[in-house]
């Protein structure tokens, strides 16, 4: 089966995991933004996004269950969770009638937007009183536009990054617990549509040796990574996923 693949593609791809894993490890986001397009440099698209359908149930199933005080997580973001999977049906059952590149620029001005003032001397932050009310809104909008574009992602950082008191590790341990309402459907439907085909599971199941691998060290960089600098680069990572959006939309 990897015959089809020569040397160099097959190094490229394991690097590209390598790094996607190494950023799920450090700060618990990025994974899909990192490597598909990575991979999509020697790959068709469609191929690039299978494959990545086992790795990031896996990492984020491994991350939601390392949690500390998991049963808190649950708790505290339950709404949130149940939000994602009925916003995920929303967003696939409404796809062939919505307008992708309207939807994708809306929502990446607007991610856009909230990361310059996160960063900024007016950052907005969530009352605990809304915290509930908050996560059902930004879950059900993040899934439907996951369910539209696959990009889950944006709304639930821009979501738990104006959440008080959340460290980075409770950071990692909520997103990765949300991310599992999103991914677990996402690829179930990939497979559904026979986008993810017996040959390629295979390949995204060998995909999840190196982004495990990845993960792992990215865990050990966590610790070594202060409160204010995790919280940039996931602001970093959240500019990106706006741009990203921005680009896919005039793509």
């Amino acid at each position: 089966m990897f015959d089809e693949f020569g040397a160099l593609v097959i190094t490229w791809c394991f690097i590209a995991l390598l790094c996607g894993g190494l950023i799920k490890g450090a700060l618990g986001v990025g994974t899909p933004l990192l490597t598909v397009p990575l991979m999509a440099l020697v790959l068709p698209a469609q191929t690039a996004v299978a494959i990545m359908a086992i790795p990031v149930v896996v990492a984020n199933l491994w991350q939601a269950s390392q949690a500390n005080q998991l049963a808190a997580v649950v708790s505290r973001f339950w709404p949130a969770f149940f939000a994602v999977l009925a916003g995920t049906y929303i967003g696939v059952a409404i796809l062939s009638t919505i307008d992708e590149r309207a939807l994708l620029l809306l929502v990446g001005i607007v991610v856009i937007a909230f990361t310059l003032l996160q960063a900024s001397s007016y950052s907005f932050n969530l009352s605990p009183a809304m915290e509930k009310p908050a996560g059902v809104a930004f879950g059900l909008s993040s899934g439907v536009i996951g369910g539209v574009s696959s990009m889950f992602g944006p709304m639930l950082i821009v979501y738990l990054v104006s959440v008080q008191d959340l460290n980075k590790n409770q950071f990692v341990g909520a997103i990765s617990f949300l991310y599992v309402a999103a991914v677990v459907p996402w690829a179930l439907i990939l497979y559904a549509f026979g986008i993810l085909d017996m040959r390629l599971f295979v390949l995204s199941v060998a995909a999840t040796i190196p982004v495990t691998l990845g993960l792992i060290i990215g865990q050990n960089l966590r610790q070594r990574i202060s409160e204010q600098r995790f919280h940039r680069l996931v602001l970093l990572v959240l500019l990106l996923s706006g741009g990203a959006m921005l680009w896919r939309a005039f793509a």
